[in-house]
């Protein structure tokens, strides 16, 4: 235990130095939630009713798009520094069990996903006056945090890229692209048919549709299940590409 006392203790020394990406991760979709919800309080057409519905989706919604940002970028970076810092081939080296560098990095990602929803939860409660039973709130914070959670294979999978450059641009382009494709930003309703369709293939359309779904009381346990099944390809997958480049 002592060492893995030690090996939270050097994560958490890690994550503080990167204080700023956090804040920018969080401060983001905090910023764009305040904007589009003071838009939409301003227009005479829209009732109080729908309003107030449509302020509660998009604080769901800014809550795993800003969630998703530590799984697309925080994650797979962290894995590079350490590989190319040379931290991961000295812990390798060690008697310190690798399960011990691997759960510490996780959980440092999971403390980032429950920071990020009682972040944006106490904005859109204290700001946008948001109130719901304490069981909606507790609930879709699961919801969210296990949503989540399915997201990090993702990150697995990008931390094989080798080139930081490279990794950006494709971080960024998964991020977003799926991000404004699920429905994250706008209603899919919005957009044409042929872009609907390839929407409700993405895993962010089903992360979304989990939120949806639970206010509608009528939760989709099939959006829950094609959630896990792309956690687990991407996870094998990242797996099998991890493997593959250790080898070589």
């Amino acid at each position: 235990m002592k060492t893995f006392k030690a090996i939270l203790k050097q994560e958490y020394l890690i994550n503080k130095r990167s204080l700023s990406n956090l804040v920018m991760a969080i401060g983001m979709p905090i910023a764009f939630f305040l904007l589009f919800t003071s838009i939409w309080a301003s227009d005479d057409t829209m009732s109080k009713d729908v309003l107030v519905l449509w302020t509660r989706q998009y604080m769901m919604q800014m809550t795993a798009f800003s969630s998703l940002s530590f799984a697309f970028f925080s994650l797979p970076y962290a894995f590079q520094e350490d590989r190319q810092g040379n931290r991961l081939r000295n812990i390798q080296h060690s008697p310190v069990p690798l399960w011990q560098y691997y759960v510490s990095k996780i959980m440092g990602i999971l403390v980032h996903f429950i920071i990020a929803i009682i972040a944006v939860f106490a904005v859109g409660h204290f700001f946008k006056h948001i109130n719901m039973p304490l069981k909606d709130w507790l609930t879709s914070a699961g919801i969210l945090f296990a949503g989540a959670i399915c997201f990090m294979p993702f990150g697995a999978l990008l931390s094989n890229i080798k080139s930081s450059q490279t990794l950006s641009i494709v971080a960024n382009i998964l991020y977003m692209g799926l991000a404004v494709l699920g429905g994250l930003w706008m209603p899919i309703e919005t957009f044409p048919d042929f872009m609907q369709k390839m929407a409700k293939i993405t895993p962010t359309y089903h992360f979304n549709n989990l939120l949806i779904s639970y206010f509608d009381k009528d939760f989709s346990s099939q959006s829950l299940l094609i959630l896990f099944a792309y956690a687990i390809i991407v996870l094998v997958a990242a797996l099998a590409v991890g493997k593959k480049l250790e080898v070589k």
